[in-house]
């Protein structure tokens, strides 16, 4: 290769969303009339925010995925560089091997199995390492740390990368594409952990809402969500401690917005499918907070703002 690189294994397991339609319709934001679609509802019916970014982010890491059907398990090298190339090796000049595994377990009447897959690839990313491309034999993952929002943070990322990476491994058919975004909140005013107790929704807000709320020093729960016949959503949520002298309490919100299905990569669709997610996830973030504490962290009327550029 012409080119010096960084080079080592890492090790990671990740997590990991079909539809069709074609309508387009107007929909109206404060006034300012701006294109949508159905791609543009959240899945469930739960109810959306429109198109807003919110001007306090507290993302610690937002992640699309896409899994297609492969029965490798390594990626090639020159694959991996085929790809990186695409993207652009100036602006990504860490280049790593790595390997991941993925544990199966199978719950039968003689009890339980495990099995353990590893597959090997390479992760790009940027020198700071705040943007990662992970590369697997029938993955393709796009990390960031400095979330500004969803087309110019992972969106975009796929939309240049999926094509190179069906054009350099050849493969077609889509299993999965999924979403997650985790939020880590915290608050000046988090002195003790009864202050979220008036900032999450009383469904979400678990034994802080109840008779023991006094006594509540940590929370922990994980919520799934059919959203419909094959798309999924698991919602962790809770609060803890953060290390140091001083007490202070942060909220976590974890969201991990999926569909499984078999279908034939398709740039457009699989664009919007992943927009969708987006929305759902975005409308399910708003779902677990209090209206005012949503208020509080700035959300900011996209359409208003671009129209006003």
């Amino acid at each position: 290769m012409e080119r010096d690189r960084e080079r080592s294994w890492t090790s990671d397991c990740y997590f990991s969303a079909t539809l069709d339609g074609r309508e387009r319709m107007r929909i109206e934001t404060n006034g300012i009339r701006v294109d949508s679609d159905e791609w543009d509802e959240p899945l469930g019916g739960i109810r959306g925010m429109g198109p807003v970014t919110l001007e306090r982010t507290h993302l610690e890491a937002a992640i699309g995925e896409v899994r297609f059907s492969s029965d490798r398990s390594e990626l090639p090298e020159r694959e991996a560089e085929a790809i990186w190339v695409g993207l652009g090796r100036d602006s990504l000049p860490v280049f790593e091997k790595h390997t991941q595994s993925v544990v199966s377990v199978t719950v039968g009447p003689q009890g339980a199995s495990q099995t353990v897959e590893e597959q090997r690839g390479w992760v790009l990313a940027t020198a700071d390492k705040s943007l990662l491309f992970t590369l697997l034999p029938s993955t393709v993952v796009v990390q960031t740390s400095k979330y500004e929002r969803y087309s110019a943070s992972l969106g975009d990322r796929l939309k240049e990368i999926l094509p190179l990476f069906t054009a350099a491994t050849r493969v077609s058919r889509i299993q999965r594409v999924g979403l997650r975004f985790i939020n880590r909140l915290s608050d000046p005013g988090a002195l003790q952990p009864q202050f979220w107790k008036e900032h999450i929704r009383e469904d979400f807000a678990g034994p802080l809402a109840g008779g023991l709320s006094e006594l509540v020093v940590g929370q922990h729960q994980q919520t799934q969500l059919r959203l419909d016949s094959t798309a999924t959503a698991r919602i962790q949520s809770g609060f803890f401690q953060e290390p140091g002298a001083r007490s202070l309490y942060s909220f976590l919100i974890d969201l991990d917005v999926f569909r499984e299905a078999t279908f034939v990569y398709d740039e457009v669709l699989c664009a919007n499918m992943m927009r969708q997610l987006n929305r759902t996830a975005l409308a399910l973030f708003a779902h677990v907070l209090s209206d005012n504490y949503l208020a509080d962290l700035g959300p900011l009327d996209l359409a208003r703002t671009e129209n006003l550029q």
